[in-house]
């Protein structure tokens, strides 16, 4: 009797497939929903260095830092195509998986503010109405006709 308890108790603490296939959906979520804000504080270190001032380098990082987490929010299909087969069979793995895309195009997109800030502080976006007028002065056309008399 002792011993068919023990069998019914290890049976119970066994997991079945559908838990260990969440089980495993679930940590490699997690490793990705949040993988741009992994990159963010290099990324903010990175772009005090470069300073405030117009440069090639500066612009170049920070053109990097605005291109990368859009590329990211594009291929973010691309990223979670991996789940595709066992969203089909459980629901709760396909609730995960929008969940994680959400956060992750969400951590992609506080990345992106980031880098709008500092092309503010770089003062490269144009926020104020002198952006946005036009400093050149109008060209004049002179038009003369005449007639040449002897």
């Amino acid at each position: 009797m002792a011993s068919a308890v023990a069998d019914v108790n290890a049976s119970a603490k066994q997991m079945t497939d559908k838990e260990i296939t969440r089980h495993r959906v679930m940590a490699r979520l997690s490793e990705i929903r949040t993988q741009p804000l992994k990159q963010l504080p290099m990324t903010v270190f990175m772009m005090w260095m470069v300073g405030n001032e117009v440069s090639i380098f500066s612009i170049m990082f920070v053109g990097m830092a605005v291109v990368n987490p859009l590329q990211s929010i594009l291929s973010a299909g691309k990223l979670f195509a991996d789940f595709e087969e066992d969203t089909k069979t459980d629901r709760q793995i396909r609730s995960a998986v929008n969940q994680a895309r959400w956060i992750y195009i969400g951590c992609c997109l506080i990345a992106f503010l980031v880098a709008l800030v500092k092309l503010n502080w770089m003062e490269l976006l144009p926020v104020s109405s002198m952006d946005w007028m036009d400093n050149t002065p109008p060209t004049y056309q002179e038009l003369s006709s005449g007639a040449f008399y002897r």
